[in-house]
């Protein structure tokens, strides 16, 4: 099993390059062509803000286990 600290490192890691994605999708350069001629965006708004999200309240609650773990 992974200690806390690694997972903590891990998952501010996916957090940092989902928020990273998150502003990228207002550059233009962040959209897919796709065969069918059409451009779309490769993740969808409510994708990012969903897994930003999920990675903030796991990032929170592993903080709040080491800090306990250090009691």
């Amino acid at each position: 099993m992974k200690s806390l600290e690694k997972q903590l490192e891990e998952t501010l890691r996916l957090l940092d390059s989902y928020q990273d994605l998150a502003v990228d999708q207002d550059d233009d350069d962040a959209f897919v062509a796709r065969g069918n001629g059409f451009c779309d965006r490769k993740y969808s708004d409510d994708f990012l803000q969903m897994q930003i999200a999920q990675l903030t309240a796991r990032a929170a609650e592993l903080k709040k286990k080491i800090q306990h773990a250090d009691l």
